[in-house]
């Protein structure tokens, strides 16, 4: 946005981001002709590393770009320390993690954006679109131009005249007194949910409490029932100092593994067991985004491990106990009886 004078990000600047991960955080980069600068994941967490975010900040670097894997909140202090030392805008992708806490704070509140993802498998839904967060007032008028095709005017629809001078401004090479109602300062979109789905959000909002705890409680389940086979699968952990709001349970197939991933998720699939990768795995391997401009900060070696080994199954706030015990019983199907203890 132009209205942010200096801060502005520029066509080439650099924006700090994981290379494993989902689209949305990185076709934005691309889409305003910035570049993408990609740094490992934490294995244990699939979670940016704030210790390669550090060594990856240059001269160009203007923003940090980085999700909550799976509602397991990322390190946001070291993170805005590295943005505060630097001057780097921060954008949270908290869209799988609504409701996760991190140091007692809610993820989504620490950086200069957050996004939030209504999608049906997300922890609510209005059936799709999403929310953009700030405390900004500055940033909250640019991203509603953003939303309302990029006008300058901040009228809600039905009001006119809220700035008490709508026939009183100058901008661009307009005449004095164009109507501010269709005065575009950005180029923008038409984003905005019907009041149909604000209804559905308001009540599912209502709900939300409840099924985070549903999901956290799902977590437990399966992360207990699933532990006997620890020596061969490495199961998830929280961040340290957080409280996750878990979108899904992330498995990763140790080399010790009898089965691969491949032979897991398939014997899982035709039991109705549904899994997922871990999104996209590494982005820079998919068809889309080869040659695209980017920089790459030090070695994707976890990345790559997450992209061959690592798979999640659900969380889903409607699961009962009867479902978790069948899950685990799947799993001791494969291994208990598949040759893993003889």
């Amino acid at each position: 946005s132009p209205k942010l004078g200096s801060r502005r990000l520029q066509s080439g600047d650099e924006v700090i981001t994981q290379a494993c991960g989902f689209p949305t955080t990185l076709n934005p980069i691309l889409q305003n002709n910035l570049v993408p600068v990609f740094v490992d994941i934490d294995p244990a967490t699939y979670n940016v590393d704030p210790a390669r975010v550090a060594r990856a900040v240059r001269k160009k670097t203007k923003a940090i770009f980085l999700a909550h894997t799976l509602g397991n909140p990322a390190p946001m202090e070291p993170i805005m320390d590295i943005a505060r030392r630097h001057g780097l805008w921060v954008i949270e992708d908290n869209c799988d993690a609504l409701g996760a806490l991190y140091q007692g704070r809610p993820t989504g509140t620490f950086g200069d954006l957050s996004t939030c993802s209504f999608y049906p498998a997300h922890h609510i839904t209005l059936g799709e679109g999403g929310a953009v967060l700030t405390r900004d007032p500055l940033l909250k008028k640019i991203v509603m131009s953003l939303r309302d095709w990029g006008r300058d005017c901040w009228c809600v629809p039905g009001e006119d005249n809220t700035c008490g001078r709508r026939f009183a401004w100058q901008m661009g090479t307009l005449p004095k007194g164009f109507d501010h109602k269709y005065i575009y300062s950005h180029i923008g979109y038409n984003l905005k949910a019907t009041d149909l789905q604000a209804a559905i959000g308001i009540a599912q909002m209502k709900k939300l409490p409840r099924f985070i705890r549903a999901r956290r409680r799902n977590f437990q389940g399966l992360h207990r029932r699933l532990h006997p086979y620890a020596d061969v699968l490495v199961l998830p952990r929280a961040t340290f100092g957080s409280e996750p709001s878990w979108f899904g349970f992330p498995i990763m197939v140790k080399p010790s593994s009898p089965f691969s991933r491949g032979r897991i998720v398939e014997f899982l699939e035709k039991h109705l067991i549904a899994t997922r990768m871990l999104f996209a795995g590494n982005l820079l391997r998919h068809p889309a985004y080869a040659g695209i401009p980017h920089r790459i900060a030090g070695s994707l070696r976890h990345t790559d491990d997450a992209t061959e080994r690592v798979f999640w199954i659900g969380v889903y706030p409607g699961l009962t106990t009867e479902h978790l015990d069948y899950m685990a019983s799947v799993f001791g199907l494969l291994f208990d009886r598949g040759g893993r203890k003889g």
